[in-house]
């Protein structure tokens, strides 16, 4: 194994053996700040255990803060947020930094303060797509607009009207972020709130595992998931404790490394096989294409089985951890084409076309639309005259730009530990959502994480 690091520029550790080991990523970031919404809404102080500790969720937690929630977030311990009880008693400039997640549940939020705010963010999240919310908050009263011609800044001022509930319809290419962050405060609006969603909808396993949340704190919710319709009460929500699963988002890259590397086997512990986080499909992409299921009773564990093979994959449902399964695709034994892409161009980058980059750079045979991409792992040229391959020697070292964005970051450190070579510009991306990630990964590499 080797890892360097210089300047901006890190050399992603390699495995000359196979890793076999037990891997404990972070919290689930999903969970995190569903929770972390839900105990800043409710009455009493709310204990979230193994929250996770990022870039995004620290900006919500500053957010939810500066519209009155308590927020008590010791280096290493428990997450105590002290709730409002259904109001925010203070208003403010809401900075979401780089986060879609945070933006779009604090534009829901605000919506609830005593005051006007504004939110605002990075230059890459004012570009991010932010008007599908505006439009369903303001068909339920809510006053939000622009302040200049970006996405954001937002002016966002509570008014009565909103806070009686009522109902709206979703088309089908909003944000599933922005339902969620609906759904999350509806329990404190004074009415009842129906979201009917029509012509299908892009991620909607995130509104399942938001439901699912809502539940668990006591939320009566009824998804009819057939009909796309959901109905949730007005409820008083009361404080609650809850331990965050680790994140099968950040699973997912030590999953595709086990698949790949002959004689692998990883296990996760305290993360069931059954978990409800929409990333855990990348588990079974991975098992479909030829990796060996080696889970226990509450603990998935994911081994190499033989080369993958080729297949479609529909990540519609997963569209964040694809990125993961592309990495392994890069070394599959037939081509891999994953399908339900259609989100990823207005992530933190445009993920397809970055992600074609540094796996053409790699030597693999790259093609692809707006919502897919088709990865041959054959080191020469694609024949297909609408392959954007690109035809030239294939070099022992490359440089991966993820574009500050962290799952670019982490699925090319899955390549560099297969094939070596592969240095990663602006590495500290990966705060985003893992801050620890380099040592982490190292640490599983080096087999100083446990024995399987």
């Amino acid at each position: 194994m080797s890892a360097a690091q210089g300047g901006d520029i890190l050399r992603a550790p390699r495995t000359e053996v196979a890793v076999r080991a037990t891997f404990s990523p972070p919290g689930s970031k999903s969970l995190t700040q569903r929770y972390m919404m839900l105990a800043a809404l409710a009455d009493g102080v709310s204990t979230i255990d193994n929250a996770l500790d990022s870039v995004d969720t620290r900006a919500l937690a500053a957010g939810l803060a500066a519209l009155g929630a308590g927020v008590q977030w010791p280096k290493g311990g428990p997450l105590l947020m002290h709730g409002v009880n259904g109001v925010f008693p203070g208003f403010a400039n809401l900075d979401a930094v780089d986060g879609g997640t945070p933006a779009r549940f604090l534009m829901a939020a605000a919506c609830l303060a005593s005051g006007t705010s504004t939110l605002d963010g990075s230059a890459r999240l004012r570009q991010r797509p932010m008007q599908d919310g505006v439009d369903m908050l303001n068909s339920l009263g809510a006053d939000i607009a622009r302040v200049g011609v970006t996405q954001l800044p937002l002016r966002i001022t509570p008014t009565d009207l909103f806070r009686q509930g009522g109902q709206c319809t979703v088309a089908a290419h909003a944000s599933s972020q922005f339902i969620s962050a609906l759904l999350l405060i509806a329990p404190c609006l004074r009415g009842a709130m129906q979201v009917r969603l029509t012509g299908g909808q892009p991620s909607v396993s995130y509104i399942d595992l938001t439901v699912d949340c809502l539940r668990r704190v006591g939320v009566d919710v009824v998804w009819n998931s057939g009909g796309g319709a959901i109905h949730v009460q007005a409820t008083r929500l009361k404080c609650f404790h809850v331990v965050i699963e680790p994140d099968a988002s950040s699973a997912a890259y030590a999953m595709a490394l086990a698949a790949v590397v002959p004689g692998s086997e990883i296990s996760f512990p305290n993360l069931p096989r059954s978990s409800h986080q929409p990333d855990m499909s990348v588990f079974d992409a991975l098992i479909h294409l030829g990796a060996r299921d080696c889970s226990r009773q509450e603990c998935a564990a994911i081994g190499f089985g033989k080369p993958l093979h080729g297949g479609v994959l529909d990540a519609s449902r997963w569209p964040d951890g694809s990125l993961a399964v592309m990495a392994a695709a890069a070394f599959a034994s037939a081509p891999v084409e994953i399908r339900g892409l259609s989100t990823l161009a207005a992530k933190e980058s445009d993920r397809i076309h970055a992600m074609s980059q540094w796996l053409q750079d790699i030597g693999a045979a790259v093609e692809s639309g707006v919502d897919w991409i088709r990865i041959h792992a054959n080191m020469n040229a694609a024949t297909n005259p609408n392959s954007h391959t690109r035809r030239k020697a294939i070099p022992a070292e490359i440089t991966v730009n993820p574009h500050a964005d962290h799952r670019i970051a982490m699925s090319a450190a899955v390549a560099g530990a297969f094939r070596g070579g592969v240095c990663i510009s602006n590495p500290g991306c990966v705060e985003k959502s893992w801050p620890s990630f380099w040592n982490d990964w190292h640490r599983l590499l080096s087999g100083m994480q446990g024995n399987a």
